[in-house]
């Protein structure tokens, strides 16, 4: 995620699987986006790029029991 901020990304898809080591340290200014499997990434790419936001999209909070 560091790497993507320095880039100038403003999204992230970060895996399912890996969103317990996520939850608490996204960086400001970076969206991310919790996705399972291809067709969720694939989901979320088009919808980020048809509407330039991630809204409505799963977060690494929405996945993860806390």
């Amino acid at each position: 995620m560091v790497g993507a901020v320095e880039s100038d990304a403003e999204f992230f898809l970060a895996p399912s699987a890996n969103c317990d080591q996520v939850v608490g340290h996204e960086p400001d200014g970076l969206d991310v986006v919790a996705v399972a499997d291809f067709e969720q990434a694939l989901t979320a790419t088009e919808t980020i790029a048809e509407t330039g936001s991630a809204e409505g999209l799963p977060t690494c909070e929405d996945v993860t029991e806390r």
